[in-house]
This record gives structure tokens, C-alpha cells and sequence, in this order.
């Protein structure tokens, strides 16, 4: 009766194992990062970007956008550097609000 008892707690175990490992639980966490729009000013060029619903309104280049920072900015395209890695944006026409 005890060896049953200890064969169906080692078998029941590789099964819970076995169902946790091929269940592809990740913990990486990703960003959802949006172009609202870019302009350009006298004093600089700004661009309207949004981080996981966090709206950061116009921010100039060189200045840091949530964890990102913004490294280049040009008319309806930025580019966001995080930790060294460079992440491109382009604005699309379905996303500007002000198109015709």
C-alpha cells in the first residue's frame, strides 16, 4: 500500500512538472509604443508619444520619453533607444488625426 502511495505521488508530480514547463508562462514584459505625431518648432522638433497608455504629450529630442530615450526625429518618424537597443517608428497615415 505505501509503495502505491509513493508511485502516485512521483508519477502525479512529473505530470504537474511536465504540465508547468510546456505551458510557455514568460515574464518578459513588452511595451506598447505609439506615434501620435511630430512637429517641428524654433526651438527644436518634438515628438507626441505614447507607453503603455501613458501619454507623454510633445517631447523635445535628446530628452527621455518614460525608460526611452529619443535619439533621432524627423517628420513622421522617431527612433527610441532603450539600454543601447534602437527601436524605429514611423507615423502611418490611418494614425494621424490630422489627415485629410
Amino acid at each position: 500500500m505505501r509503495l502505491i502511495l509513493i508511485i502516485l505521488v512521483f508519477v502525479s508530480s512529473i505530470q504537474l512538472a511536465g504540465t508547468t514547463a510546456s505551458a510557455g508562462i514568460s515574464t518578459k514584459r513588452q511595451d506598447i509604443l505609439k506615434l501620435i505625431g511630430t512637429t517641428y518648432a524654433p526651438n527644436g522638433k518634438f515628438a507626441w508619444v505614447e507607453i503603455n497608455g501613458k501619454d507623454y504629450g510633445l517631447t523635445r529630442e535628446g530628452r527621455n520619453v518614460g525608460k526611452y530615450r529619443i535619439v533621432m526625429l524627423e517628420m513622421g518618424k522617431v527612433k527610441l533607444e532603450l539600454f543601447g537597443r534602437i527601436v524605429e517608428f514611423k507615423l502611418l497615415l490611418e494614425d494621424a488625426q490630422w489627415a485629410n
